[in-house]
């Protein structure tokens, strides 16, 4: 990829044409194969609705001759009649089924005479067919026969007439045209090449619309029994394959078949993708055209803005030279690497009068924050340090001392001991608290050390807890935190104390008391993360990016100098944590560290 963005942006785009065709042709391809299986589903349901109204058509047909021997009457009234109104009675009857039907023919008896409707037709039921009919009592259905004299192929269905005693008077029989079925299917809307045929539980075909003659009477695909219609592929006895379906034929032991030619739905996608591919390949030579055109008028005009820009690269930033271009697009970039130039000299010669200043400036700033950095140190520590008299160290370690002489002496009651030991706990206390006070107020904070957490904020709610208890102001301390962190114990103190102090101050000017301030310590892996929340009213959201600037503080005037903040963003990120803020669920506001944990 990287040696084609090298080469000329008229091959570029011969290559991306060549590449575009790739799944052009794909898709083209996929669309003639969806289209050749959709043109093989519309042909099997073509078929199978095809199947299914022919069989219903030709069950109609037998249904109608049950039905005519239904309608014939009084059995002995037939009998009763002479063979002449015998033969008007089948006229009848063969006139009122004047499609698939032959003739019909009545007998009289087991060995009764045989009266035929068509005199002309010689064709009668065989002898076997009228024994079965006597025998069993019930409808018989021949095998194909054939009239050798008129070349016709029929099949008896030969029904007993009972009488009202439930007695055999008679059978009638009618010749079914096995030609009038097979010219039925020349009228079905099937393509060429399709087959329609009839055959027996055995197979034999009996009518067939393509070379009857050669297939009539041939036993073909056996089609396993079954009350419902069949589909499949298989190739027929003339060797085409073809998609079947076998449907059954009510009321007889008949199957009519119906296959159509696979190749017609191979020729119905042909004819769909010669239009579609011929249509594609004019649009695809009209696109190569103006592509390749197009791609000479651009090249030009790239190559001209190409050498100006290679001119500007090695230093010389004289004018562009203007020359026609191929697009309005072109031209308008032309006129603005005009106006780029002319800027940039106009901008590089005030830029470097500015940089030197800012330097100057930049200088000055940096000394200027060191010494405010100083000064807000101390004002923390003043402000730590007020009401808190450095001389009551020695009062203190005297009552200390004197608690625990006083514990030594055997005479002293156990209650008193008692009293002399709270006085001791709390004088050691207040020890501690002047101690970490002379700790936050060294100006050399020293080298960082491994330090925990929970002794920092304890230093500091020391410092702070009956400030806050004046105050109304509860501070909750949960503290989950187990690795220490590297950093200085006196800068972690000032971080802490000014959150606290924020917080503290927050809930007061609000006058939300009481208040409470929770101060939660935990490990995150190897981080250890420290929060301060409070109850106070928030950080208004316009206030929320300016909270870590220098100088930016919300408290009147002569209560802060809004460098705390500032101050401890700097410690933080000089130790690689991070510092920052965020909105308490009750509606206050949290500000928390992240520092890395140190190594073990």
């Amino acid at each position: 990829m990287r040696s084609l963005r090298a080469q000329p942006l008229r091959r570029q785009l011969f290559v991306f044409i060549l590449l575009l065709l790739v799944p052009v042709f794909a898709a083209a391809v996929w669309a003639g194969l969806a289209t050749y299986r959709e043109r093989v589903a519309d042909l099997r349901n073509q078929t199978e609705v095809t199947a299914l109204t022919t069989a219903a058509y030709l069950g109609r047909e037998v249904t109608g001759l049950n039905r005519l021997v239904e309608n014939i009457g009084n059995a002995r009234v037939l009998e009763a009649l002479n063979p002449d109104e015998r033969r008007q009675v089948l006229r009848r009857l063969l006139a009122q089924r004047p499609g698939v039907v032959l003739n019909v023919a009545l007998r009289s008896g087991r060995q009764g005479d045989v009266v035929r409707a068509d005199q002309s037709v010689g064709a009668v039921p065989r002898e076997d067919d009228w024994r079965a009919v006597f025998t069993t009592g019930k409808r018989v259905i021949s095998s194909m026969q054939s009239d050798p004299s008129s070349a016709l192929r029929y099949v008896v269905i030969a029904y007993p007439v009972i009488d009202e005693d439930r007695s055999i008077v008679a059978a009638i029989g009618f010749l079914v045209s096995l030609q009038a079925l097979q010219n039925t299917f020349a009228s079905l809307p099937l393509p060429q090449g399709s087959v329609v045929s009839i055959s027996d539980r055995e197979g034999r075909i009996l009518s067939r619309n393509l070379d009857p003659d050669r297939y009539i009477g041939r036993v073909g695909y056996v089609i396993p029994p079954s009350p419902q219609p069949r589909s499949e592929e298989r190739t027929s006895l003339d060797g085409v394959r073809r998609t079947y379906v076998d449907v059954p034929i009510e009321g007889t032991p008949w199957t009519l078949t119906v296959g159509v030619p696979i190749a017609a739905a191979l020729d119905r996608t042909m004819a769909w993708s010669t239009r579609s591919f011929t249509v594609f390949g004019l649009g695809l030579v009209g696109w190569l055209v103006v592509a390749l055109v197009l791609s000479q008028r651009l090249g030009q005009s790239v190559s001209h803005l190409d050498a100006a820009a290679q001119r500007i690269a090695g230093g010389d930033f004289a004018p562009v030279e203007r020359k026609p271009m191929a697009t309005r697009e072109f031209a308008e970039l032309q006129d603005a690497f005009g106006q780029m130039l002319l800027r940039f000299n106009e901008t590089r010669a005030a830029l470097d009068a500015q940089m030197a200043e800012e330097r100057g400036v930049r200088q000055e700033l940096q000394s200027l924050q060191r010494q405010v950095i100083r000064q807000e140190r101390l004002a923390a520590v003043g402000q730590l340090v007020s009401g808190v008299a450095h001389e009551i160290n020695n009062p203190l370690q005297a009552i200390l001392g004197f608690a625990e002489l006083l514990q030594m002496q055997g005479d002293v009651p156990e209650a008193v001991k008692g009293d002399l030991r709270l006085i001791q706990k709390e004088s050691a206390r207040a020890c501690g608290i002047i101690r970490n006070l002379a700790l936050f107020a060294r100006q050399q904070t020293g080298q960082a050390a491994p330090v925990r957490l929970t002794d920092v904020v304890v230093s500091v709610v020391e410092l702070r807890q009956r400030r806050l208890e004046t105050e109304s102001i509860e501070l909750r301390l949960e503290d989950h935190s187990r690795q220490p962190v590297l950093a200085v114990l006196a800068e972690l103190q000032q971080v802490v104390l000014n959150f606290v102090v924020n917080a503290e101050q927050a809930i007061v000017m609000s006058k939300r008391q009481p208040g409470r301030i929770t101060v939660r310590t935990r490990d995150e892996g190897n981080r250890v993360v420290l929060e301060v929340e409070d109850t106070g009213p928030g950080v208004p959201p316009e206030h929320e990016p300016k909270l870590f600037q220098p100088f930016f503080t919300t408290k009147p005037v002569g209560q802060g100098t809004g460098l705390g903040l500032s101050v401890s963003y700097g410690i933080i990120d000089s130790l690689g944590g991070r510092i920052g803020y965020r909105s308490a669920p009750a509606g206050g506001a949290v500000f928390y560290v992240d520092l890395p944990a140190a190594p073990a």
